[in-house]
């Protein structure tokens, strides 16, 4: 067959596959195809499901010391220890001089509490989380005057603080990893507690200096926190318990809270408030330093500044005195 003839039967096949194609597109537009299946209702459940409950996927590396020890603890034990970024002023005399200045501005026509504490314990729980870095040396001076007006007024006092050895779940979190990384580990950091003065005798200038340090502020895991607060205060033989925790917002760690959901933390918190206030055992507080407290705890007030903190902390324990 000449080439031409190819070429001839080539176009002649060609034209009749587009023949047939135009057939059947004509057919499809006059019979309609099948819509697809109707996908099922959504059902939802009569309550939301109910996640992990609150754990710590390890407590091997959590630490409870004394405030001259915190150094010490922090350079031995911490992974990562940088300074926060809002941690201010490096040197270390220009720290102890803020933490001066603010309780001198704490103590400047300050009177003492109206109430007898007599037979009371009161403790005070710190919130050391990295955004409380900067201003600390002067929230050191205020708790200090606090203490002191408290004392005064015949109360047996504590100071704690809480936050973590350092940044990103330290060893906690490196041993999740050699487990293989499970789902939902819970949380997942190194809490550290530092008992800064206790109730054996009047707090001195010396008992909160290390509050001045330069890199001792982290993350802060307060539902933890606070319920460890209460086994401390209930230790004690007093009639009268408080607690005031001080605090500049939410808890974050962010190790915990990548591994978990977002509210993993806060609503361990709201259920530990909830708990303790129910049980009624301790009269529970809470100022907020630029933060609204007063959605979670029953007794709260707001300090506006550092230098407001001493006299809010006197208002609010006053009011769970009763």
């Amino acid at each position: 067959m000449s080439l031409s003839a190819l070429l001839g039967a080539g176009v002649a096949l060609l034209a009749a596959i587009l023949g047939c194609i135009g057939i059947l597109r004509m057919i499809g537009e006059r019979v309609p195809r099948p819509l697809p299946p109707r996908p099922p209702e959504p059902r939802y459940p009569e309550q939301p499901p109910v996640g992990p409950p609150y754990h710590a996927f390890t407590t091997a590396f959590d630490v409870v010391c004394k405030g001259r020890e915190l150094e010490r603890v922090l350079a031995t034990r911490a992974l990562n220890r940088r300074a926060s970024r809002h941690s201010g002023d490096p040197d270390p005399a220009g720290r102890r001089r803020q933490f001066d200045d603010g309780y001198a501005a704490a103590t400047a026509g300050l009177s003492d509490p109206a109430a007898d504490f007599g037979g009371v314990a009161v403790m005070i729980l710190l919130d050391q989380s990295g955004s409380m870095a900067g201003r600390m040396p002067r929230v050191a001076g205020g708790l200090l005057a606090a203490l002191e007006r408290l004392e005064a007024a015949g109360a047996t006092t504590l100071l704690a603080g809480f936050t973590t050895i350092g940044w990103h779940g330290g060893r906690a979190r490196r041993q999740w990893r050699k487990a293989g990384r499970p789902i939902h580990p819970g949380r997942l950091c190194d809490l550290l507690h530092v008992i800064y003065s206790g109730p054996d005798r009047p707090t001195t200038r010396k008992d909160l200096l290390p509050l001045t340090g330069y890199a001792i502020c982290f993350e802060n895991v307060d539902g933890e926190a606070v319920a460890w607060a209460d086994g401390q205060l209930l230790a004690l033989p007093h009639t009268r318990r408080c607690l005031v925790v001080v605090s500049d917002g939410a808890p974050v760690d962010d190790s915990t809270l990548t591994e978990n959901c977002a509210e993993y933390l806060w609503d361990d918190l709201a259920r530990t408030v909830a708990g303790i206030t129910q049980r009624g055992k301790i009269a529970l507080g809470a100022v907020g330093i630029g933060h609204d407290v007063s959605p979670l705890y029953p007794v709260a007030r707001q300090a506006g500044d550092d230098d407001g903190l001493c006299a809010a902390i006197l208002a609010v324990t006053q009011d769970l005195r009763g």
